[in-house]
């Protein structure tokens, strides 16, 4: 079986102490059977300590959420007293994910964490991956003849998103228009490619709108709440300010997180037949995100990289880490007239980026 990696992915590294957020707080952590089984045969008080905080499967967070075995100096007790291979999966892989497919398993890193999101976001070469031997592990049933179509779609995705000749907007729209051509084709059984340039027609929509649906998700906490609730309040005053040329690197953040969306999620279509969504999560993503860069513009006056790093962490946490968030807008993809492929084409056709 074959390990497919961003080759960014080895840079990672957790940063612990160091960290300004912390995956230790606030996050119900599981325990997994093989891990809990260890954990009851460590000796001494720390394996007391262990068996007597963890409660149905997971460990009992204290006062303000923490994971009881994050110290004073937010370092983890079981890391010092048992080593890091002996974390519980969750703590092992985070914020590592992966998917499997037939002879292959994909993964990365993901923008809920901080040092992750640095590294994403930095990127400045094309995105190329790192592949080596593993042992086998199963996955779930596919369509062979779909996942072939599919594979080639994200390669042509890959390669249209990073042509630097289209601005940014355009690329994206036309991986939205062409991604509807290839949802209507595989639902009828047709397995080409259509084109992937494209123009789309003019469709107006809100962007309003779209924030004030992703001001419904389940908040990740109040201060989340209460941005969102902000940066909805003031788009009129926000709506036309643009980024500013000393901010030029904002489109290449832009562009990695796209990348990002489209090779963490594209392929998970093939288990369903359904894919569209993900690209217009990612789609939309974007246009949020970049008007998250704009508030922050408007209300500081500069907007600097560990700034986009914060947002877009916030952002993912809120959106990416809720599978309930993450249904819901993909739902609304389907449901609201927002999320008009052609109007969102339009939208970032349009955009300054």
């Amino acid at each position: 079986m074959i390990l497919k990696m961003p080759k960014y992915y080895d840079k990672f590294k957790c940063i612990a102490d160091k960290c300004t957020d912390n995956c230790c707080i606030g996050w119900e952590i599981e325990v997994d059977s093989s891990t809990n089984e260890f954990y009851n045969k460590v000796p001494g008080k720390f394996g007391k300590k262990l068996r007597e905080n963890i409660k149905d499967g997971c460990f009992i967070l204290g006062e303000d959420e923490r994971c009881p075995f994050l110290n004073s100096k937010n370092l983890c007790e079981i890391i010092i007293n048992s080593g890091e291979e002996n974390l519980c999966q969750i703590c092992r892989d985070h914020p590592r994910y992966f998917e499997w497919y037939d002879g292959i398993k994909e993964g990365g890193i993901g923008l809920g964490c901080e040092e992750a999101a640095r590294i994403i976001l930095s990127q400045k070469s094309i995105l190329t991956f790192s592949e080596k031997e593993i042992p086998y592990e199963s996955n779930d049933s596919y369509d062979k003849e779909l996942y072939d179509v599919m594979y080639k779609a994200r390669e042509m995705i890959f390669k249209h998103l990073q042509n630097k000749e289209i601005s940014l907007g355009k690329r994206i729209g036309d991986v939205l228009i062409f991604s509807d051509k290839l949802q209507n084709m595989v639902d009828n059984y047709i397995y080409k490619l259509p084109s992937l340039e494209s123009e789309c027609d003019k469709v107006e929509i809100s962007l309003k709108n779209i924030l004030s649906d992703i001001a419904t998700l389940d908040p990740i906490d109040e201060k989340w709440s209460q941005y969102i609730d902000e940066v909805v309040s003031v788009y009129d005053d926000v709506s036309d300010e643009k980024l500013s040329t000393d901010n030029a690197d904002v489109s290449l953040y832009l562009e990695n997180i796209a990348l990002y969306f489209i090779w963490r999620y594209f392929l998970k279509g093939v288990f369903t037949g359904e894919f569209l969504s993900y690209v217009k999560v990612m789609a939309v993503s974007i246009a949020v995100i970049e008007y998250f860069f704009r508030c922050f513009i408007k209300k500081n006056g500069y907007l600097s990289f560990e700034n986009c790093v914060d947002i877009v962490k916030n952002y993912s946490k809120q959106v990416e880490y809720s599978e309930e968030n993450m249904e819901d807008l993909r739902d609304f993809s389907y449901e609201k007239s927002e999320y008009d492929t052609q109007g969102l084409a339009f939208y970032l056709k349009n955009a300054v980026f």
